[in-house]
């Protein structure tokens, strides 16, 4: 077959070669080759879409620093041991700092034992019974000091004792010329004094309930008053705090105050304490550490690298801003890891909304979940090549 069309083409060239000189060239026909089965298949359209390269990463890292300076004592774990959040991994020496934690948690207990409650509730009630007695004087500044028919009978007495110490005077005036040592002039002038005596007496009681109290006797009772009422006020406080109740803003007092500076203490001591260890805040592996037992640790210096090696996702280093715009949340991906051979489905959990540059091209970090399970052998670091579904 190949041969004759190639002989049909060297004929049609010849022809037209022979043809006489000023005549119109005649126009060479298209020939069509047909390669048959032997020749390669026109090239398919591309399938379009958005592609990135990016990694392998965990899900989640953790570098681990003190809060406070200091040298190791112990170190719990080793690099590439599984460890859960909490765990304890490293930790300074803080022998004194236990200590100090063992004191405040003692002096909140005494301070907050079944004792000092009852101790509370006692003068609690002492406080509530001072500021009734305190409330009475102060409701009785406005009202007088006895009945009326109580003071209408010692106003009787009154005149009755008025009568007796006229008689009583009239009786002394016939012997009071006599001299001193004469009985009669002796037992006249005690009926006389005694008489006068009991006079003054009832005045004084009848101007007292009839009275007014001074400006000063108002100014005290009410001082007091205000005084049993604070007092009452904080005692409540205080047995508030002791139960673990809530407490308003404007409470105080000196026991209160007490108690939580005990609290405060406690609470200091165990910051202090959590800041001479390093727990775990994920479930991971550790990937490396970096100091040793007795050596000198600096604050905020990481000295444990942590990796949630079992949940791998991917991150895509050079997605364009020109087809961030193309990629959604949500949308499924498929992820060629070169180094396995092998593609693993996914999806867009996270498009990062700022901007890096790369090479002087504007791109947009994206976070890809990988469907489970993974294939043998993925790692975090690995390259990939990602195809963005449309």
């Amino acid at each position: 077959m190949k041969t004759k069309l190639l002989l049909s083409l060297l004929l049609i060239l010849g022809l037209s070669a022979c043809s006489g000189v000023g005549s119109t060239p005649a126009p060479i026909a298209t020939v069509v080759l047909d390669s048959g089965a032997d020749s390669p298949a026109p090239a398919s359209p591309s399938l379009g879409g958005v592609v990135a390269s990016g990694f392998v990463t965990p899900s989640e890292e953790a570098a681990l620093a003190f809060g406070m300076a200091g040298r190791i004592s112990q170190i719990h774990i080793a690099v590439g041991k599984t460890v859960k959040a909490g765990d304890l991994l490293v930790e300074l020496e803080n022998t004194a700092l236990q200590i100090e934690l063992a004191q405040a948690e003692r002096n909140l207990k005494e301070m907050t034992s079944p004792t000092a409650l009852a101790a509370a509730q006692l003068a609690q009630a002492n406080a509530n019974k001072a500021l009734e007695d305190a409330q009475e004087k102060v409701t009785g500044l406005g009202y007088a000091r006895a009945s009326e028919t109580r003071i209408d009978n010692l106003q009787a007495e009154i005149d009755l004792a008025e009568q007796a110490l006229a008689r009583a005077q009239d009786a002394y005036k016939p012997v009071s010329r006599l001299p001193d040592g004469d009985n009669r002039k002796a037992t006249a002038l005690y009926a006389m004094t005694n008489a006068q005596l009991h006079l003054n007496n009832l005045l004084a009681e009848y101007n007292w309930l009839t009275g007014k109290p001074t400006e000063i006797d108002a100014a005290i009772t009410q001082a007091n008053f205000e005084t049993a009422q604070a007092a009452a006020r904080e005692a409540q406080w205080y047995l508030l705090a002791l139960q673990g109740q809530e407490l308003p803003p404007e409470a105080s007092g000196a026991q209160l105050a007490a108690l939580e500076a005990a609290q405060n203490a406690l609470a200091l001591a165990q910051e202090r304490l959590t800041a001479s260890r390093l727990l775990a805040p994920i479930d991971g592996e550790i990937v490396s550490i970096e100091l040793n037992t007795g050596e000198y640790a600096q604050p905020g210096l990481p000295v444990v690298f942590i990796s949630n090696v079992s949940e791998l996702q991917v991150e895509t280093s050079d997605l364009s801003e020109k087809d961030v715009v193309k990629v959604a949340a949500g949308q499924p991906v498929s992820v060629r890891v070169d180094a396995l051979g092998q593609t693993i489905s996914g999806e867009v959990i996270n498009i990062s909304p700022v901007a890096s540059t790369l090479g002087g091209d504007v791109v947009y970090k994206t976070t890809l979940r990988l469907e489970k399970p993974y294939p043998e052998g993925l790692r975090a670091g690995m390259s990939v090549d990602v195809q963005f579904g449309e």
